[in-house]
This record gives structure tokens, C-alpha cells and sequence, in this order.
């Protein structure tokens, strides 16, 4: 009989019925049906202050992010690394989803200062583009 379970990390943010939280979440779900076993939250703060973690972004040149999260490695005293990516494009639709703009207060002035900021990366992407 094989083990239908693996473990899981929910950061902050959102849980999985959507609703806002500021807790980790821990625990042990289905591989199949994704339904948690067992589970425990700790609250954001609590995880900071005790688990050292440092983050760095870098943008590839195809337009991807890449996040390199490094947490301690409490068996072997190194440091383990996790890699997260997502695309230019995912990050800008997701600033843009109405619930976000909502969330964010954001208006008009917000928004045109948001373009002008996408305006000067395409201005220097062209300038790159024409020196090669």
C-alpha cells in the first residue's frame, strides 16, 4: 500500500478558501485530492523571528522572476534552497485582478504611475536591443 501523503507549506496571504491570512501553514495532505490530513498554522510573525530566511529576486532575460529563498538546513547546518519563478507577465496581471487593485486602494494615480514605471523598462529594453 503506498503513502498518499506529502508534505505541504501555505505561505501568507491567501489560504485556500481565498480569505486573507497572515499564518504559515504546516501539514501533511493527499497527493491526490489535496485534502489536508493534518495541519497546524504559526502566525507569520512567529516564523520570522525564529526561522532565518533570506530572499533575492533576479529577472531573467526572457522575462521571468526568479526568487531564491534560503532557509537553514537544520540536519547537515547548511543552508537548503527553495526556487520559485513566475513570468513578468503573470506579476502584471496579478497586480492588475480587480481584488487586488481593490485591496490596494489603488486609483487612477496609482495606476499611471504603475505604466510609467512599465514605459521606462520598455524604453530601456529598446535601448539594449538597438546596441546590440
Amino acid at each position: 500500500m503506498s503513502v498518499d501523503l506529502e508534505p505541504f507549506i501555505e505561505l501568507p496571504g491567501r489560504d485556500c478558501a481565498g480569505h486573507a491570512s497572515d499564518a504559515y501553514r504546516f501539514g501533511y495532505r493527499s497527493k491526490e485530492t489535496g485534502v489536508a490530513a493534518a495541519m497546524v498554522e504559526i502566525a507569520a510573525v512567529t516564523v520570522a523571528q525564529f526561522v532565518p530566511l533570506q530572499v533575492s529576486a533576479r529577472m531573467t532575460i526572457d522575462g521571468k522572476i526568479v526568487i531564491h529563498a534560503q532557509l537553514p538546513d537544520v540536519d547537515h547546518g547548511t543552508l537548503g534552497r527553495e526556487y520559485g519563478e513566475v513570468s513578468l507577465i503573470e506579476l502584471v496581471e496579478a497586480a492588475l485582478n480587480v481584488d487586488n487593485l481593490r485591496m490596494e486602494e489603488a486609483g487612477p494615480r496609482e495606476l499611471r504611475t504603475f505604466l510609467r514605471a512599465l514605459e521606462i523598462s520598455i524604453q530601456r529594453v529598446k535601448v539594449a536591443l538597438a546596441a546590440i
